[in-house]
């Protein structure tokens, strides 16, 4: 059976090579300070932080009202 090659949930280092073949120049270091801040909702598995793809895009383009106030 072959892999899909996308899925909805991803691992972080998943969900920044996607983001970055979808034209968004997004670094670990990013998500997982927005992860920690609770901005970006993720499910932890072990050790693995799990990303839904629409969160994602929920995130980065500010639906949620949450954007950066300077």
């Amino acid at each position: 059976m072959e892999k899909a090659k996308y899925t909805d949930v991803l691992k972080i280092r998943d969900a920044v090579a996607r983001a970055r073949e979808s034209g968004m120049d997004i670094s670990e270091y990013t998500l997982r300070r927005a992860i920690r801040s609770g901005q970006l909702p993720c499910r932890i598995v072990g050790r693995t932080y799990l990303i839904s793809w629409q969160n994602l895009l929920k995130w980065v383009n500010c639906e949620d009202g949450n954007d950066n106030s300077l």
